[in-house]
């Protein structure tokens, strides 16, 4: 019989380092393009499940020794590899009990209409900006979840000042896939305290300045995350080297918007990154590091 307890133990079994099981009815105020009755419209429940990224690739980087790992190990095989095989099993599981289980892993490169911002992990993000709904009772296409806020409603974590997941066991060393079922699962009550204490250790450590009074610049983070700040090993006297704002931007100085970020994509070419569609991480995600950092002192984890 497919209930909660046995969802949890296969989880577990496949892979998953956490799980917890929302109620549909705490997406009642989302938005129709992040609602995931949207996307399975007699769902009960979402199924979310979290996997580590070892906190040794950050300290490889935090210790400027390897970068690449990082991006190929902690990003990309968990989203595209690890994830996806896991979410089949899952959803074998479900489906072999008589239920739907629409299965949702982190859809990297897409943003729904009217969000302009983007993701550093990808050589580049695209709008959806030219969909529209194929009759006048449809929504918008491409559903996609919000994935922090399920993450909470999950009872997996809390969504912290700049928008990504802290969980007790792991911190921001965490990705997320969910599952969207009918099936009539036992649910968990949403994560209710915070974790995140606005402590800013996360604005204080990026060397981009991407992150003020909490909020997070999108666009000035991607480019520093690939590798625009002097700090970064690879980067040479022919960085920018007739760039008029050059030393602004190596230092963290300069202002970026979509259009200004994407004017240097190109250069912001130290490692491979054409193959696999993900620009390997050279900021070092000091961010996170110090918000690990903050969090265990604070013995929150």
């Amino acid at each position: 019989m497919l209930n909660a307890e046995l969802i949890k133990k296969k989880a577990i079994e496949y892979g998953a380092d956490i799980v917890g099981i929302g109620d549909i009815s705490y997406y009642k105020d989302t938005m129709a393009q992040r609602d995931p009755k949207n996307i399975l419209p007699d769902a009960t429940c979402v199924i979310g499940c979290g996997f580590r990224v070892p906190r040794a690739l950050y300290k490889a980087m935090e210790e400027k020794r390897q970068y690449f790992n990082y991006t190929q190990l902690g990003v990309k095989l968990i989203d595209e590899e690890m994830s996806e095989i896991f979410l089949l099993k899952m959803a074998a599981l479900i489906e072999n009990a008589g239920y739907d289980a629409c299965v949702q892993r982190n859809v990297s490169n897409l943003r729904i209409k009217g969000d302009k911002t983007t993701n550093p992990e990808l050589i580049d993000t695209y709008e959806l900006a030219l969909a529209e709904p194929v009759a006048p009772n449809k929504v918008v296409p491409e559903i996609i979840m919000d994935f922090a806020d399920s993450a909470r409603i999950c009872g997996l974590g809390s969504v912290s000042c700049k928008g990504n997941v802290l969980v007790p066991k792991f911190g921001p060393f965490v990705r997320f896939v969910f599952i969207v079922t009918n099936a009539p699962l036992a649910t968990d009550k949403p994560f209710e305290k915070s974790l995140c204490d606005n402590c800013k250790e996360c604005e204080k450590a990026c060397i981009g300045n991407a992150i003020t009074n909490g909020e997070l610049n999108s666009w000035q983070c991607a480019v520093y995350y690939r590798g625009a700040h002097k700090s970064n090993p690879f980067m040479t006297d022919e960085f920018l080297k007739n760039h008029p704002d050059r030393e602004a931007i190596i230092n963290g100085e300069y202002r970026f918007d979509s259009e200004k970020a994407r004017s240097i994509y190109k250069d912001l070419d130290f490692l491979p990154s054409k193959a696999t569609g993900y620009a390997p991480c050279l900021c070092g995600k000091l961010c996170d590091i110090a918000c690990y950092n903050h969090l265990k002192e604070k013995n929150l984890l």
